[in-house]
């Protein structure tokens, strides 16, 4: 407890600082706990991560899926509604995208990708739309409604890639690959960059502009703030609830629509595991702002890259990875809860 409020005291940056060494600590104490040196980690980790062209390249393909996920869910949390079911939001816009590319296969691919992407965000928005419709109808928490909304999704996909969507052969459980005219071509020659990147980006910048500059930004926040005083002042919170998780579904969707198309080439189990989760942490951590949701989500493909090689080359446990994370987003909060406590004293 003296250590805590002994970095209270200190002045923001030097309380930061303070914070990112515990965490440090904290980390090093972990690995060597575990039989590893924590500088042969640090240096295996981004070596694998930064340190050459192909993991570079990796770090920025996994935080595509990540980026448009966290722009949903901050989305939703800026409304004060909590949106843990992106996983299986995100199965949905996939089911959705390679459902509809699969059926007109004999579109051409400058209009069938742009119908099968619509299509995957109708599929995640409407899995993101039925919380928030029970959640603005009903006042169902829209926590416990997406956690099992997320349950049904996996059935649902197992469901799909052995049944309607299974590959032509019936062998393995997986769809057929989508026509090449919805693939995501690469960006640089040798590397699986694709231009599911630019899409991101873009999403950023709509997503950006369309929170900060539009009224549609102004209710979500005034919903988010005090539902009661936006209903006071005509805004129906109701239906801002209910749209916040649609919108928000639908962006995982896309996020969904982009690694198959960008990726994988199929529909098959385990595609995007964990990338909902994550996203929760990337849209914190960037404190529901668009702008810095990129950022939040190379820094977190960044550790699931070097993960690897640390398994790889040191034979540290995955999960051990996952706890690491933890104690990062545990430090955020930490500094972050700080610096709001000390805003509290000003204000005061």
């Amino acid at each position: 407890m003296r250590s805590i409020q002994f970095i209270a005291n200190l002045p923001a940056p030097w309380r930061v600082a303070a914070i990112a060494f515990a965490g440090a600590l904290l980390i090093s104490a972990l690995l060597l706990a575990a039989g590893f040196s924590p500088l042969q980690a640090l240096f295996v980790l981004i070596e694998q991560s930064l340190g050459n062209g192909n993991g570079l390249s990796e770090v920025v393909v996994r935080s595509v899926p990540l980026t448009l996920a966290g722009l949903g869910i901050a989305v939703a949390f800026r409304a004060r509604v909590f949106n843990v079911g992106a996983d299986g939001q995100i199965i949905f816009g996939a089911i959705g995208f390679v459902g509809f590319s699969l059926a007109l296969p004999g579109l051409s691919g400058w209009v069938l990708l742009p119908l099968s992407m619509v299509a995957a965000i109708v599929g995640g928005g409407l899995w993101g739309g039925i919380a928030g419709v029970l959640r603005a109808r009903y006042n169902a928490n829209e926590i416990i409604v997406t956690i099992m909304l997320t349950y049904v999704a996996f059935q649902a996909l197992g469901w799909a890639i052995r049944g309607p969507l299974q590959e032509s052969a019936q062998i393995f459980p997986r769809s057929d690959a989508v026509p090449d005219g919805v693939l995501l071509g690469t960006m640089i020659e040798g590397t699986r960059l694709h231009w599911g990147l630019a899409i991101a980006l873009l999403a950023v910048a709509a997503t950006y502009v369309a929170l900060r500059y539009t009224s549609f930004g102004f209710r979500l926040d005034a919903v988010g703030e005090n539902p009661l005083a936006a209903r006071f002042s005509g805004i129906r919170d109701r239906t801002m609830i209910a749209l916040s998780l649609t919108i928000s579904g639908g962006l995982a969707g896309l996020a969904g629509a982009v690694e198959i198309a960008g990726v994988h080439g199929r529909l098959q189990d385990a595609f995007a595991e964990g990338t909902g989760i994550t996203a929760i942490a990337v849209a914190l951590l960037a404190r529901l702002n668009p702008l810095f949701i990129p950022l939040t989500a190379l820094m977190f493909a960044v550790l699931s890259v070097g993960a690897s090689g640390l398994q790889r080359q040191l034979g540290i446990p995955f999960p051990l990875v996952h706890i690491v994370e933890a104690i990062v987003i545990l430090a955020f909060v930490i500094a972050g809860a700080l610096q709001n406590a000390d805003r509290g004293v000003r204000d005061a």
